[in-house]
């Protein structure tokens, strides 16, 4: 009987780890081997054993928190994160530039971590071979190019080996990632810093808000409020766009335009006229999404919620306006996926004045929206069809 009482309790443990449940086994009941979910707590101390099976008990694993901020986050605050929470990884994000074709090159979403730092977040070690003059690849971003580890990336003008292919969940679906410790990344700034701890929501964010002391918003997430754990979690990944709308290269950077490679304008901007708003130039599959969106809006009898004079555009090649001076990436208006609707009343950093009427039917063809963002922009409306 004692033998089976054992045996149904290593079951019962054995179910519970596949699910990523940290288990204290008390002393004489073995846990079963194999790799904990992020976040799981194996320490020695939670993996004693013993002969007492009234004794087992089950400890959830540690809350994983998000923490960004537009623009990056302060030195204040990732030294006071630094000094407080032990399981932190505080991660660089930037664009980097891969060179391409004739002169051209291609903006990549890159970020660098310390893979030691990483490793709580990375509990099958798919970082540790990242080293200085190396990179890793997000999954996706590999294999839309076709890559594998051993292959080679010029990013600005130097050549970097591809030691890794990572899980897109492990490093937020970037593109490129390079280690913290590489002279030659040029990925400097602190976006955003993931934490792990034992504090309630409103606990950590009460210690986390009184170090913070930055010029914008700070958001904080835990990982089940959002998909990607990483900054600007509130629209797709640039890899997921790319998957879904194509890539291009560009040159000739002036300000915040670029010129952008004309194969990839030829090939997927369309102009074409669309209920409501007239002619528009977009991306044809966005254009499919916006027709769709404004015929509705007629069949309903909403056309009056889109100022036809309001439409401040769509496709436009450039680099995110930041209202911090510190850019994010590439504006979804260079792939024409972005549709901006009755501007004037809508400006960046206001609540706007968006019926939600209208909103409710952008989102169901297919959009995100900007008034949900860190900072409102609730003019925007960009491509958002999760892969």
């Amino acid at each position: 009987m004692r033998r089976r009482a054992l045996e149904l309790v290593t079951l019962i443990i054995a179910v519970m780890v596949g699910y990523g449940i940290a288990v204290v086994v008390a002393p004489g009941v073995v846990a079963p081997s194999g790799n904990p979910a992020p976040g799981a707590r194996t320490t020695a101390e939670e993996t004693t054993t013993s002969t007492s099976l009234e004794s087992t008990t089950v400890v959830s694993r540690p809350e994983v928190y998000l923490v960004w901020s537009t623009g990056g986050l302060t030195p204040d605050l990732t030294a006071g994160l630094e000094d407080r929470f032990e399981q932190l990884s505080v991660v660089r994000g930037d664009v980097v530039e891969m060179d391409s074709r004739e002169g051209l090159v291609v903006p990549l979403d890159a970020l660098a971590i310390d893979p030691d730092a990483h490793g709580f977040y990375d509990h099958d070690g798919s970082l540790t071979p990242l080293l200085p003059g190396t990179v890793a690849l997000g999954e996706t971003s590999a294999e839309f190019r076709g890559l594998t580890v051993g292959d080679h990336l010029s990013i600005d003008g130097a050549a970097h080996e591809v030691v890794a292919i990572v899980p897109d969940a492990v490093v937020g679906a970037a593109e490129v990632v390079f280690s913290k410790s590489d002279p030659s990344s040029s990925v400097a700034t602190d976006r955003f810093a993931l934490v792990a701890t034992d504090l309630e929501r409103n606990e950590f964010e009460d210690v986390v808000r009184a170090m913070y002391q930055g010029p914008a918003p700070l958001r904080i997430r835990t990982q089940d409020e959002t998909p990607w754990l990483r900054h600007g979690d509130a629209v797709l990944p640039q890899i997921f766009i790319k998957t879904a709308l194509g890539e291009f290269g560009y040159s000739d950077r002036s300000g915040s335009g670029f010129t952008q490679d004309q194969e990839f304008v030829d090939d997927n901007i369309v102009e074409t006229t669309v209920p409501i708003l007239g002619e528009v130039t977009c991306h044809a599959e966005v254009v499919d999404m916006l027709s769709g969106a404004m015929a509705q809006l007629v069949d309903e009898g909403l056309s009056h919620l889109v100022d036809r004079a309001g439409y401040a555009g769509c496709w436009n090649p450039r680099y995110i306006r930041s209202t911090t001076g510190t850019s994010a990436g590439i504006s979804r208006h260079a792939w024409g996926a972005a549709v901006d609707i009755n501007a004037a009343s809508n400006p960046v950093g206001s609540a706007g004045t968006q019926d939600p009427r209208l909103v409710g039917v952008m989102l169901e063809w297919g959009f995100t929206w900007g008034g949900d963002w860190l900072v409102p922009d609730p003019m925007h409306f960009e491509y958002g069809i999760s892969p």
